[in-house]
């Protein structure tokens, strides 16, 4: 093998390995911090001065397969990424006679209030699944788990209201400065993340900001640098292996 074929070769591998690190942390964005920086908090009630640029929070919703009354394990998650459920088969139990099972994740857009001292930090999203045909109740027969991006600013836990009123739920919050926690879920209902009243945010630091964009941006322009690398070197290698015309005597 001549050496700018195993160069380019070499440049190319260096670029696939970069691609496929970059693609296998684009998984979701709870322990390990967010890779790409998300885009800004879509609120259902913006605060004024983010009205202008705000875009509605989108629901998500998925339809699960029902055997011997088990429903099957599955991960759905708003169609912005600011909710995400996740839950093993068996979590849920489908009623009799259903044959799926459809559970959905709303931005409320009128929530129950507050607990006393509470403030309530983005949207409220009520977390809900029903068998079909016949939208039964569906039985939970244990945890799941739920992740929930929180808008800038202060943020203490995520809290739970089952119907009789809100209770806080012990809350990871994701390492690295990103907007996302994560907790055990046991039930169906309205899901929030909160924070003390009159409580401030400490907010992110420039380097914290920086550091998520240069971590996706550098991988990005590795993976650009040395695919380019490849192309030159196999472009060079197929022109050292063009036959040479004949010069013709005269």
């Amino acid at each position: 093998m001549t050496p700018p074929r195993r160069a380019g070769l070499v440049a190319l591998a260096l670029g696939l390995l970069a691609a496929a690190l970059l693609h296998s942390r684009a998984a979701p964005p709870v322990f390990d911090g967010i890779v790409v920086p998300p885009e800004p908090y879509r609120w259902v009630s913006p605060p004024p001065n983010l009205a202008a640029g705000n875009k509605p929070p989108l629901p998500g919703e998925v339809t699960l397969p029902v055997q011997n009354g088990q429903v099957a394990g599955g991960g759905p998650q708003t169609g912005d990424s600011q909710v995400v459920m996740y839950f093993g088969p068996g979590t849920f139990k489908a009623p009799a006679g259903a044959q799926s099972v459809k559970c959905t994740i709303e931005p409320e857009t009128n929530p129950p209030a507050a607990p006393s001292g509470i403030d309530i930090r983005g949207n409220v999203y009520r977390i809900n699944c029903v068998g079909q045909p016949g939208n039964g109740p569906v039985g939970v027969s244990a945890i799941y788990h739920l992740t929930m991006r929180f808008p800038p600013g202060a943020f203490k836990e995520i809290q739970y209201n089952d119907g009789s009123g809100w209770r806080a739920l012990p809350t990871l919050r994701a390492s690295g400065g990103d907007p996302y926690a994560s907790v055990n879920a046991h039930g169906f209902g309205e899901y929030a993340a909160t924070a003390p009243s009159g409580s401030q945010g400490t907010g992110e630091s420039i380097f914290t900001v920086l550091g998520r964009y240069v971590e996706f941006y550098g991988i990005l322009a590795f993976v650009i640098i040395f695919g380019v690398i490849a192309i030159i070197q196999e472009i060079r290698r197929r022109r050292h292996q063009q036959p040479r015309r004949p010069v013709k005597k005269r």
